[in-house]
């Protein structure tokens, strides 16, 4: 019993297919229908107490009319008894008046009396046959005849008295009877009402408790478990679901924390994983980075002592190297923010991929060469609608990853067609990669740990952006490997026609004078440093400079210039906690003009370039090369003071220029 109300009837509940609000509505309805109930129970008992009421009262009535009847019986026989002895006026008139009250008597206990059928009718004969007696012996009385008048009384009006007299104690013995049975069943009447209205109430009770638990057990217990389960998640525990029964907005609660917790777990994980990957960045970052500032150190104190120009020559050489190592591995991490900003908008044009085959394969030879692999580039004359830069930078992560892991053998590029698709494969006779690593090698920070692969290696961000920009322009990522044999990696990109006619590749640089010569060139930074280096770049270009830490020592310089600047720099963070942002406005409101200009910025917060974006800036990351500043630079001045819709990329320069670099570790080349 007690577990039938503790598990059973609250799961009952728990399980009806109805809201708490309608159980507890029904629950409620069924207490008002127990006191409504006990209310008519009640109106019931009360109506029998005051029907019973009224039977005594009858019944008292009928007793005292009886013997009201009686008392009057014996005051008109002791009235005509007198007249008989005193027989004058007064007494007879007394006697007239006693007969007329007997008759009021009579009619009275008609009236009280009306279930008593046969005896009054018994006692109406009688009524009236004693009337007539008496009336007559007042008659006598009246005649003088007094001796008849008592000879009349003695043989008929008291006899009638006496049987009216016998009548009436039968009346009144038989109403005192039933006075007694309504007692006796009032009393038994009211025991049994309080006994029922005990047993309805203590029901209402019984049933309003149970009632109250079941409900108040399939709402209680499903919180506490969530209630447990919400202090486990909170404490990392993602590992048990919870059960609850109910079909109402508890069940349906408790649904959505399981699915809460499926998802927080799913995430827990991927927190975890990230935190491993970027323990493992931290590590590869410190030691990648450290490598190139080391070599620099070195080579700097080498270049202070050394005389001989060929060595000098060779140390510059070496510096460059070390610079553009230390700027791939920063702008790997810049192009990971610009994807997760979400502010690449692709570009999508028609073009030969024969074009993109050509560069990778003119990017890539000599890196192979060293490494001694083959390198083989399958002709196609296809023509595909994609990004040409975006895609392009996919299949540079793709080439340098196969480099990269291909010890023996070689990497071979080509394209299939399937159907309306054109698949890109990049084939290499590598390391392979094992079948559980296959979903992690397109996660942040990455790398197989394998080891036969290049010792040159990058932070593992090559695949994660191939992955992402994959998703970006809507090309389908395949792969396939198998473990010592090697890898094959496919983007499926939509293939179009051919032109009818030869047409310029929109991509092909054309013939220019140079934008810069001439130019006036306003430079904002609050590092001196910079602003020499700046100053010193852009006079070799042939521009003039006005460079100072704030735009009022711009303005002051332009003033001496004598007109507005064609372009404006400006760091992001300035002194005071000013933007750049703020400074290019103040110069353009000075000037009343929308004068070119873009910003240099360390910080690759999501923030900065959506903030850039929305304000219509041009955003380059430090540490930017001089082909990328100088890239921007002619753009700009180009544009006529219109900002470009598309800013051009370093990948191809920064490639071009060391091959070598960009195949051995992953191509970190700005996107936009």
């Amino acid at each position: 019993m007690t577990r039938w109300l503790t598990e059973w009837l609250p799961r009952l509940v728990a399980r009806a297919p109805a809201t708490i609000n309608q159980k507890l509505l029904a629950a409620f309805l069924s207490i008002v229908v127990l006191l409504i109930m006990v209310g008519a129970v009640g109106l019931q008992v009360l109506s029998g107490v005051n029907r019973r009421a009224e039977e005594a009262v009858t019944l008292q009535r009928k007793i005292a009319a009886y013997r009201q009847l009686q008392h009057d019986t014996t005051a008109q026989l002791y009235s005509v008894t007198s007249a008989l002895l005193v027989p004058d006026a007064p007494t007879l008139e007394a006697t007239v008046r006693q007969l007329n009250q007997f008759g009021y008597d009579f009619d009275r206990l008609q009236f009280v009396a009306k279930d008593e059928v046969e005896l009054l009718a018994e006692v109406r004969k009688e009524y009236d046959q004693f009337i007539q007696v008496v009336a007559k012996v007042v008659d006598l009385i009246r005649e003088g005849k007094v001796g008849e008048g008592r000879a009349l009384q003695a043989a008929q009006a008291g006899p009638l008295a006496d049987r009216m007299e016998r009548i009436t104690n039968q009346l009144v013995n038989r109403a005192e009877a039933d006075m007694v049975a309504s007692i006796e069943a009032s009393q038994v009447a009211r025991l049994t009402s309080y006994w029922i209205i005990i047993c309805f109430g203590a029901g209402s009770i019984v049933l309003a408790l149970v009632l109250g638990y079941a409900i108040s057990w399939s709402v209680i217990r499903p919180v506490k478990q969530m209630e447990t389960r919400f202090n486990e998640m909170a404490s990392g525990d993602f590992s048990r679901r919870i059960e609850v029964p109910n079909r109402d907005e508890l069940g349906n609660l408790a649904e959505n924390l399981n699915r809460m917790n499926d998802e927080l777990g799913r995430l827990y994980q991927q927190l975890e994983a990230a935190n491993l990957a970027k323990s493992r960045f931290l590590a590869a970052a410190s030691h990648d980075l450290r490598q190139p500032v080391h070599a620099l150190n070195l080579f700097v104190a080498q270049l202070r002592t050394e005389t001989d120009q060929a060595e000098r020559n060779r140390v510059t050489a070496q510096i460059d190297a070390a610079v553009t190592a230390m700027n791939d591995l920063f702008n790997a991490l810049l192009d990971i923010s610009k994807l997760d900003a979400g502010v690449l908008a692709p570009e999508m044009t028609t073009f030969p991929v024969a074009h993109l085959l050509k560069h990778m394969e003119t990017t890539f030879a000599p890196a192979a060469r060293e490494k001694g692999l083959r390198l083989q580039f399958v002709p196609s004359g296809a023509w595909v609608r994609s990004d040409f830069i975006l895609l392009e930078r996919i299949l540079l992560n793709l080439v340098s990853n196969a480099i990269r892991y291909t010890v023996r053998g070689g990497v071979v590029v080509g394209c299939r067609r399937r159907g309306h698709d054109l698949r890109l494969e990049v084939w290499d006779s590598g390391i392979g990669i094992p079948e559980d690593q296959r979903e992690n090698i397109f996660g942040e920070f990455y790398q197989l740990a394998a080891s036969e692969r290049d010792s040159r290696g990058g932070l593992g961000l090559g695949l994660a952006i191939v992955d992402r920009l994959c998703r970006l322009l809507d090309h389908r990522l395949e792969l396939t490997s198998t473990l010592g044999r090697g890898s094959r990696f496919a983007v499926s990109l939509p293939m179009v026609a051919a032109p009818q006619e030869p047409i310029e590749h929109s991509i092909a640089s054309k013939a220019m004078a140079d934008p810069a010569s001439g130019k006036l060139v306003a430079v904002i930074d609050d590092d001196a440093l910079v602003l020499d280096a700046m100053r010193g770049l852009l006079r070799g270009w042939g521009c003039r400079v006005v460079a100072a830490e704030t735009e009022s020592e711009v303005l002051a310089g332009l003033a001496d210039e004598g007109r507005r600047p064609d372009l404006i720099i400006s760091d992001y963070r300035l002194a005071g906690g000013h933007t750049g942002i703020e400074a290019i406005q103040r110069l353009r409101s000075a000037f009343h003009a929308p004068i070119p200009a873009f910003l240099i910025t360390g910080d690759i917060a999501p923030e900065r370039l959506h903030e850039a974006s929305e304000k219509g800036f041009h955003l380059l990351h430090k540490p930017v090369g001089p082909m990328a500043l100088r890239a921007m630079l002619n753009q700009l001045l180009r544009g006529g003071g219109k900002a470009a819709d598309r800013p051009q990329t370093t990948a191809s320069a920064g490639s071009a220029t060391n091959p070598q670099q960009a195949a051995s570790s992953s191509p970190a080349h700005p996107l936009r």
